[in-house]
């Protein structure tokens, strides 16, 4: 992989080093949890750390997979190994151990990555943050003052504070761009279902979450697409696979890439000045290369899609209710669970199962549009986020949303609707592009190409056509070898 910038700390780097006999796979897996140990009471990236299992793992002949042996983490939301403990970031759930491990956990240990722990999130991945009120807050690395992002918070956390090199993250509505463009990292949200789900739970919020890895380099993230790839025959969605020759391609004939951009929020919401300057920086640098970039705004309505997100959010959540309600005999108490996690989950009690179908057709509807529009346009580049990362202690509502949660199994469906959007409006203030390509089930990347006066990250996002990964690997891979990528130096 010439074609991809060569770093001495990436996952592939140590993977190389491991087979040359420089280092070993024990040293790695022993410095990463030394590591671990030392910076994680300032950043509460790690939630738990597997020192045994990752020690003994490490001992085996992992020569022959792609990375040799390497540590990762792995997401509390979801990347289950069996017989560990599978919170989702919920003290409801505290004594919850994993009965099986996920496909998608497999498919990355096959790659040889070794877990030696797992990372934080917030409670059962509803935030742009990752702040549950069991674990605590994500500090970000690169200023501790600000949040890492959500819901694959402590995995970015993680990586850019170089505990481990890649990270196992899941994007639902933005929780692998968020936090990548929070935190400084690359960020890769696949075509839906590119990678496995199951076993048992197929289907997550309709399809939307996918999951991937936090990187640091861009062929990392082309390595582990590659390899990530899945084919299991349950998933009830298909697509199809990407050899290696079309990366190859994509990235030979970048220059013929036709190009759109925009810096107008899909929800009608505001985008901060550094936002519109991110993208701007890109678009002029492009262009003085050579390429051909026009602005285009597709023409989706995003308002619509945000509410009816929320509903399929509330229906879910009310689901899982009942299922860990099954697993507890007992029912979930207001105490139990987060106020607003409690609210999600009242407001889904009230989604009629004819809306649930209507709201996947406004997704497919949707998908339609996107599909026209990369008829002329390979890829559009959008903010990642339209500002950056809040600080830790920002709250997330106001005291008049409080106090109507806490009574928000008396009110009437339409003031509850109306009290959702309230309670996550900061959320999608954040990350109003992000959502978006979840339900319409496009790839996604969110590059660091900008830092804010404040000196904090802030991502640029590449949309491609739905199975399209190639597309944004090889503009990535352009952008980066042209040192376009924003580095930042471990403050931790």
């Amino acid at each position: 992989m010439d074609y991809f910038k060569s770093y001495s700390d990436d996952a592939t780097a140590l993977a190389g080093q491991i087979r040359q006999g420089q280092t070993s796979s024990q040293d790695l897996v022993r410095q990463a949890i030394d590591r671990a140990k030392a910076i994680n009471p300032k950043l509460n990236a790690v939630t738990r750390l597997f020192e045994d299992y990752a020690q003994d793992l490490a001992q085996e002949d992992h020569s022959q997979t792609l990375f040799a042996g390497i540590p990762t983490l792995m997401k509390d939301l979801g990347h289950n190994i069996k017989g560990v403990p599978a919170t989702s970031g919920a003290r409801l759930l505290k004594d919850q151990i994993a009965p099986v491990t996920s496909n998608f956990s497999r498919s990355a240990m096959a790659t040889g990555l070794i877990p030696i722990g797992q990372s934080n999130v917030p409670e059962f991945g509803l935030k742009f943050i990752s702040d549950s009120d069991y674990y605590g807050p994500v500090h970000n690395p690169v200023d501790p003052d600000y949040n890492a992002g959500g819901s694959s918070g402590g995995a970015a956390a993680a990586v850019q504070a170089g505990i481990v090199p890649v990270a196992t993250a899941s994007d639902g509505g933005g929780s692998i761009r968020i936090p990548a463009s929070f935190s400084g990292l690359v960020g890769l949200k696949p075509s839906r279902v590119r990678t496995a789900t199951g076993p048992r739970k197929w289907r997550s919020w309709g399809g939307a979450p996918v999951g991937f890895m936090m990187t640091k380099s861009i062929r990392d993230t082309a390595q582990l697409l590659l390899a990530l790839q899945s084919n299991l025959k349950p998933i009830p969605f298909q697509t199809l696979p990407i050899p290696k020759a079309h990366i190859d391609h994509a990235i030979r004939a970048v220059k013929n890439l036709r190009i759109a951009y925009s810096t107008k929020s899909p929800a009608g919401t505001e985008v901060s000045d550094e936002a519109i300057q991110a993208v701007e920086n890109t678009v002029r640098f492009l262009r003085d290369q050579g390429f051909q970039v026009e602005a285009a705004d597709p023409k989706i309505n995003g308002q619509e899609l945000v509410r009816g997100y929320y509903e399929m959010n509330g229906a879910e959540m009310a689901a899982s209710f009942l299922g860990i309600e099954q697993q507890l005999q007992r029912k979930i108490q207001r105490e139990d669970v987060e106020i607003q996690t409690w609210t999600m989950a009242q407001y889904g009690k009230t989604i009629p199962a004819y809306r649930y179908s209507q709201i996947f057709d406004t997704w497919d509807q949707a998908a339609e549009i996107m599909d026209d529009f990369h008829q002329t346009y390979d890829i559009l580049i959008q903010p990642s986020t339209a500002q950056a990362a809040p600080r830790v202690d920002d709250k997330l509502y106001s005291q008049s949303d409080y106090e109507a949660m806490l009574r928000s199994e008396e009110l009437p469906a339409p003031d509850l609707a109306e009290l959702v959007y309230q309670v996550f409006k900061k959320g999608l203030l954040a990350s109003p592009f992000a959502m978006i390509y979840n339900l319409t089930g496009q790839p996604a990347i969110s590059l660091p190409l900008h830092t804010c006066q404040n000196g904090l990250p802030l991502g640029v996002q590449l949309i491609a056509n739905k199975g399209e990964e190639a597309l944004l690997i090889g503009l990535s891979a352009y952008l980066e070898r042209e040192d376009r990528f924003h580095y930042y130096p471990d403050l931790i």
